[in-house]
This record gives C-alpha cells, structure tokens and sequence, in this order.
C-alpha cells in the first residue's frame, strides 16, 4: 500500500486523486461535528469540523475550483489530512475507492487548462480514460496555500 494507493474521490462530476500517505481517515457522518460559525472563507474554510476531541478547519475545495456541487454542507463527506500545522478536514462529495497508482496514465494537462487552473493543480492523471485531476492538498491549506 503506502505510497502507492490513492483514494479517489468527486466533487461535483469532477474526480481527484489523493495520496493516502496524507489521510488519517475518512469520515462519513459529519452533520453533529459541524460549526460553520467558525468559517474563513477567504481560506476556503467553510466550517470547523470536530474530529478526535478537537476542533480542525473543514475546507471546501469545491469553492476554490468553482465547481458546483449538488451536495450540501452537512451531507458531504471529510477525509481528514494531516498537514503542517495540524490536521484538518477537506470535504468531498463523495469517496469512491482506493487504487493503486499504476493503474493510473500520467496525461500532459493542455496549455490553456493550466492557465485556467490557476494554480490549484498540476498534474492529471487517467483512469480507465476519464481524466482525474491529482489533488495537491498543500495548494488548498496550510502555510504554502496560495491565498488567491
């Protein structure tokens, strides 16, 4: 496993990668944990999400992508990360599966959709030829996010 499984997981139709070495666990029931009270939008964080005693920021990466997403704030799904500064919470619609990497293609990201990324990613990945954009957590929280 290690290094080499992703879990993949959707926001809106759009799939994402993630590298497990960053996850601590996934969490399927979030509506009781929630405290939107406590957002920093500017930072993309929509809510403070109780997890293990503590209170983490719960981010919502959809916002920043400007995907929509049919799935409201409490029915969402959290995959908890550890970061830098602590662990906190990135919401998704839904967690589909774990793969291993080689199941994956590399696949060269068009010039144009570079520009329009915008910094929030930079490598794409196939799978089974549906494009699945590798989720770089460090560019959505935590000191290096690019703060847009």
């Amino acid at each position: 496993m290690g290094d080499h499984s992703r879990l993949i997981f959707r926001l809106g139709g759009v799939g994402f990668l993630l590298k497990l070495v960053d996850v601590v666990e996934v969490v399927t029931q979030i509506t009781d944990a929630l405290d939107p009270g406590r957002s920093v939008i500017g930072q993309g964080i929509v809510s403070a999400l109780r997890f293990r005693q503590t209170w983490i920021p719960a981010v919502d990466p959809a916002l920043r992508l400007d995907i929509l997403s049919a799935v409201e704030l409490q029915d969402k799904v959290a995959v908890i990360l550890r970061g830098s500064e602590g662990n906190w919470a990135l919401l998704v619609d839904r967690v589909e599966e774990l793969s291993s990497i080689d199941k994956f293609q590399p696949c060269e990201i068009p010039f144009l959709l570079k520009v329009a990324a915008m910094g929030f990613y930079s490598q794409i990945h196939l799978l089974d030829d549906e494009p699945m954009i590798v989720f770089e957590p460090e560019r959505y929280y935590g000191s290096a996010a690019v703060l847009v």
